[in-house]
């Protein structure tokens, strides 16, 4: 992504995502910097911040739900998918039409791993039962292009828009970590 002209960069409000999008920045040290919390990670309620191996199977079990299309499964304080994708619709709203009034054409977006997934099964197969077939590593990425028309009057709707998949899970530039 180092050697892609960037317009924007756009992260969610946890550490990580903002530390990742901090050194895509550092290749593109001119380019616009947003944090948004509505980006955050998927609430995972009462098991947040606990250690994986001991949230695995109440993780695993709301995960399940979703797979088997109950996306208003949540843990206890925590969120469910469909709660995740109103919140993920009103984020990228905001964000296209920022894009499209200043004509911003390629723009990084820096989030986690589960959100990312409801990101694509929204956006991408406008179908959030599909997010489980969306592959992902820490720090990959997916290059998605999607249409914006030049009329700044029309409203822009991400449910309405197609997102196309260019490329899913791209990894290649994690050799280069230790670089840095």
């Amino acid at each position: 992504m180092k050697d892609e002209q960037l317009d924007w960069i756009v992260t969610s409000g946890l550490d990580r995502a903002i530390e990742t999008a901090n050194t895509v920045a550092k290749y593109h040290k001119n380019t616009p910097f947003l944090s948004d919390s509505r980006l955050n990670e998927i609430s995972w309620g009462e098991q947040d911040g606990v250690n994986i191996s001991e949230a695995k199977s109440v993780v695993d079990k709301v995960a399940h739900g979703w797979m088997n299309g109950d996306f208003d499964a949540k843990i206890a304080g925590g969120e469910s998918a469909n709660e995740a994708k109103a919140r993920i619709l009103e984020a990228f709203t905001d964000i296209l039409k920022v894009a499209r009034e200043r004509n911003y054409h390629k723009i990084a977006v820096c989030i986690h791993g589960r959100i990312m997934r409801v990101i694509m099964g929204t956006l991408v197969s406008k179908d959030l039962s599909k997010m489980h077939h969306f592959p992902h590593t820490n720090c990959c990425y997916h290059q998605i292009r999607v249409e914006l028309d030049d009329d700044a009057e029309s409203a822009v709707d991400p449910a309405q828009l197609t997102f196309e998949p260019i490329r899913i899970d791209v990894r290649g530039h994690l050799a280069d970590l230790g670089k840095l």
